[in-house]
């Protein structure tokens, strides 16, 4: 059974991005845990030590209802869905983090607000720390984005073997079934290299391989501006869904997928992004 962490603040984009997980999981046998963190308010100046507890245990009381109204309501909606909650304590990226990886999620699935400039500093660290530091698949969704069907994907690449590891968790979702892929790759220098010809032909043969009876597209880009490159084609082919892999490793792929790549990303996507760590082929 795959499971969903569905990170919450009550806030209109974190619903948002639950609904969509709940037709995102639509077709698959999933188990979807909807999840907040509270940082207890614990100071000297804020009475007794037993005065404290109580607050504290008052507030997980609080938001434990608040939680498990959200649950019932979702499930009035979605009868057939399995979901559970969790309230934690302690600083939210860490314990969604910890919380992942203690409890082996398969992909967790946020919403985001979308920001520039400062503001991305600002309002930005959860999404941008999580995607940086999760061990599983994370989903994006911007707070505007209403679900479709997705019919159209797209993956910018450096034709590496990542890729399958990204396509191969996808793929689990019956919701991208029938998904056409489009395959980005955005050349910097101009002219490939014989090199870098060869890899781009021995990608190709073995994605058509493997994927027989999927409709593949493959784009070639000669741009210095990543970001607006993968924004373009989005628009002009409707993409659906963005895919991206990240690694830790300083090598070939990270010229592509680097962190500051995958930030502008998660704060400007007007479609749902997923990150796909793949640290695992170190």
């Amino acid at each position: 059974m795959i499971k969903i962490l569905l990170p919450t603040d009550f806030s209109k984009a974190s619903i948002n991005a639950i609904e969509h997980a709940l037709n995102f999981a639509s077709g698959n046998k999933i188990k979807l845990i909807l999840y907040h963190s509270f940082i207890p308010f614990d100071s000297a100046f804020n009475g007794s030590p037993e005065f404290r507890k109580k607050e504290i245990i008052k507030t997980e009381q609080v938001l434990k209802s608040k939680i498990e109204k959200l649950k019932a309501k979702l499930h009035a909606d979605h009868p057939d869905c399995n979901l559970e909650t969790c309230i934690d304590k302690g600083a939210e990226t860490q314990e969604i983090i910890s919380y992942s990886k203690k409890n082996k999620i398969d992909l967790i699935i946020m919403g985001t607000t979308g920001a520039s400039g400062l503001k991305e500093i600002i309002i930005g660290s959860v999404t941008v720390a999580i995607i940086d530091n999760s061990e599983c698949p994370v989903l994006v969704v911007p707070s505007n984005y209403k679900f479709k069907s997705i019919e159209t994907m797209l993956m910018p690449t450096n034709y590496t073997l990542y890729d399958l590891v990204a396509l191969k968790f996808l793929f689990q979702f019956s919701i991208t079934k029938n998904a056409a892929i489009h395959f980005l790759h955005i050349n910097l220098k101009g002219k490939p290299s014989v090199k870098e010809t060869e890899l781009i032909e021995a990608f190709k043969k073995t994605i058509n391989s493997l994927f027989k009876k999927r409709n593949k597209v493959f784009n070639l880009i000669h741009d210095d501006d990543a970001e607006k490159c993968i924004s373009s084609l989005v628009k002009k082919e409707k993409i659906d869904l963005t895919v991206m892999t990240t690694t830790k490793r300083k090598s070939f792929i990270d010229r592509f997928f680097h962190s500051s790549l995958t930030k502008k990303m998660a704060f400007h996507t007007r479609i749902p992004l997923l990150v796909v760590p793949v640290n695992e082929l170190q």
